[in-house]
C-alpha cells in the first residue's frame, strides 16, 4: 500500500507539473472546466435517473475491466497504473482549476469529487487490497488454501461492488446539487 501511496502522489505531482507547464490557454479550453460549461451547469436541469444510467454504464463496464485485468499476471501492475492515472488526473484538474478560478477553484475540484469519491475511494482500497492478497497467496497450492483466496476475491469484489453502486446513487443525485451551489459561489 506504501508503494500504491507514492506513486498516487507522485502522479499527482507530475499533473500538478504538467498542468502547469502547459498553461491557462490550455486549462481553459479543458471541457469541464470550461467557464461556458461551468456557468451552463448553474441553470441544468440535471435528471438524477439519467445520469444514473449514463454513469452506471460508464463505469461499471470499467470497474469490471479492471478487475478482469487485474485477476492475470500483470494485475497489480494494472491496478497501480489505474491508481498511478488518477492521481495525475487529479493533480491536472486541481491547478486548472485554481488557474481558472483562483482559490476559488478549489471549491470547484471539491465539488467535483464529493460526495461520490467517498464510496469510489474504499472501492479501490478493497480492490487493490483484495487483489494484494490473492496475488500474495498464489503459492498456497492446498485446495482450502485456493478455495479462501477465490473466496476473498469474491468477497473483495462484491463489496467493491457494491460500494461502487452506492458511489454511483451519490454521484447521480447529491453531486449535482452539490456542484451547482458550488458553481453558484464562484460565479
Amino acid at each position: 500500500m506504501k508503494k500504491t501511496t507514492f506513486l498516487f502522489f507522485l502522479l499527482f505531482l507530475s499533473g500538478v507539473i504538467c498542468a502547469n507547464i502547459s498553461g491557462v490557454v490550455f486549462g481553459r479550453e479543458l471541457g469541464a472546466m470550461n467557464e461556458y460549461f461551468i456557468n451552463r451547469y448553474m441553470y441544468a436541469n440535471i435528471q438524477g435517473s439519467e445520469l444514473f444510467l449514463f454513469l452506471f454504464y460508464e463505469r461499471v463496464p470499467r470497474f469490471l475491466l479492471l478487475v478482469a485485468l487485474s485477476i492475470g499476471i500483470y494485475g497489480t501492475l494494472v491496478a497501480d497504473g489505474y491508481l498511478c492515472y488518477l492521481g495525475f488526473t487529479v493533480g491536472f484538474l486541481s491547478v486548472i482549476a485554481i488557474m481558472n478560478y483562483g482559490i476559488k477553484g478549489i471549491l470547484l475540484v471539491a465539488g467535483f469529487f464529493l460526495p461520490h469519491w467517498l464510496f469510489y475511494a474504499p472501492v479501490l482500497l478493497i480492490w487493490q487490497s483484495g487483489l494484494y492478497y490473492y496475488k500474495r497467496q498464489a503459492k498456497d497450492v492446498t485446495a482450502g488454501g485456493q478455495k479462501k483466496r477465490h473466496m476473498k476475491l469474491a468477497v473483495s469484489v462484491l463489496l467493491a461492488g457494491l460500494l461502487l453502486l452506492l458511489g454511483l446513487f451519490a454521484e447521480s443525485y447529491a453531486n449535482p446539487f452539490i456542484l451547482q451551489k458550488i458553481v453558484r459561489i464562484i460565479d
